[in-house]
């Protein structure tokens, strides 16, 4: 992926950089400080007694030595690479480029410390996420919700290539055991059962779905269809980019998430990361969901959200035969509509979705109008909530 135009093109090379670039607790705090006074340029002398400052918790502890080694470090060694990845330019004085990057709000958290995550932490999930291939593993990995298999995960990387011959399983098979899972393991992004063979999604409170789909800016979803983008409602084909659309909404809400599973086994990974970092950052969360496996995971792990079960097929009509799989209603400003087809050789069904956000758009305002008369019992039930499913709809 090349940057062009301020858009990062497709292919690994630049996010590679990029998350290298962030992998560093240092570099993301000279970005931080050089954010901070943009649009205005600042000198490497700054930086350099900013970042020694970081480093002794005060500015009055810093020596002249000190700042000297840090500006040594800085002009050999961090701005190279952040001019490198195309973050930053500098001839006389440092400023910041119009780079993607600073259009996502997870990486801006990042780089500013409006995050709460360790330096750490940080440190090693960007490390994972400089590399290509384990981008391609974690976005695989976050569409399931049991662990799988290593065998069915790597038949599922192996199909995910599009240029050039496909292929070889086993060697894909070999470079997960040796190579990636271990470090995924390491940054706490997985579980990998060695004695079992398998593996599943654990995440990351910073993760984002645009950086596993190699993708940066506001503006992900439309990167999910083919509808023109001055469409008022889109239309989203295939079931892992219906999934990764409801994952960014659950990342995105502020308030309110309301969500219904129609079917068993649409609550992956992913999905149930993001709702609950949702309900821990204060956001009042309401699953619908009829599966009781669903619902004991969903008390044990996330009592905070609250549970409620349809009684009736309120969303369950006929739509060219098909019906409603999920539905994700975030901030009641964006809604994404699953529908399930016909499922595939392995019992999964396919999946289309149509996505819409706007306070005034018409299928947000008609979907609202539809649950109004719920919204009542749903705040009730916020303040007087138990963990057990309510009866609704």
């Amino acid at each position: 992926m090349s940057q062009k135009n301020g858009r990062l093109e497709k292919g690994g090379g630049s996010l590679n950089a990029l998350f290298s670039c962030l992998a560093s607790s240092e570099r993301r705090h000279l970005l931080g400080h050089i954010h901070d006074h943009a649009p205005a340029s600042i000198t490497r002398d700054e930086l350099a007694t900013s970042l020694a400052a970081n480093k002794n918790h005060s500015l009055e502890q810093v020596t002249n030595e000190e700042r000297q080694q840090t500006l040594t470090a800085i002009h050999h060694v961090h701005l190279p690479k952040l001019d490198t990845a195309g973050l930053i330019r500098q001839n006389t004085t440092v400023e910041l480029t119009n780079h993607p990057a600073y259009q996502d709000v997870g990486i801006l958290a990042a780089i500013t410390d409006n995050v709460s995550a360790e330096s750490a932490s940080l440190d090693a999930l960007f490390r994972v996420l400089a590399d290509a291939r384990r981008r391609t593993i974690l976005d695989v990995l976050s569409h399931q919700y049991h662990p799988i298999k290593l065998q069915t995960l790597a038949h599922d990387i192996a199909s995910t290539q599009r240029d050039g011959p496909p292929e070889d399983v086993e060697q894909v098979l070999q470079s997960l055991q040796h190579v990636h899972l271990p470090h995924l393991q390491e940054a706490g992004l997985i579980e990998y059962n060695t004695d079992e063979e398998t593996v599943v999604y654990e995440g990351h409170p910073l993760l984002r779905v645009p950086w596993m789909h190699s993708e940066l800016g506001s503006n992900f979803r439309a990167t999910l269809t083919d509808t023109p983008k001055d469409a008022d409602i889109w239309t989203i084909d295939g079931r892992e980019k219906t999934v990764s659309c409801g994952q960014s909404l659950c990342e995105e809400a502020d308030e309110e998430l309301f969500l219904m599973f129609t079917a068993t086994g649409l609550l992956e990974a992913g999905c149930f990361s993001r709702i609950k970092q949702a309900a821990d950052r204060g956001v009042d969360v309401y699953l619908g969901t009829a599966d009781p496996t669903v619902q004991g995971f969903v008390r044990e792990h996330a009592p905070e959200v609250t549970l409620w079960e349809p009684q009736t097929n309120w969303l369950n009509l006929p739509v060219d035969g098909e019906n409603v799989g999920r539905l994700v209603f975030a901030d009641r400003e964006a809604v994404m509509i699953g529908t399930l087809r016909e499922k595939s050789d392995a019992g999964v069904h396919k999946e289309q979705a149509i996505f819409a956000e706007g306070a005034d758009n018409t299928l947000v305002v008609l979907l609202q109008q539809m649950i109004r008369s719920q919204f009542a019992k749903l705040d009730d039930q916020t303040k007087d909530h138990d963990s057990e499913s309510q009866s609704l709809f």
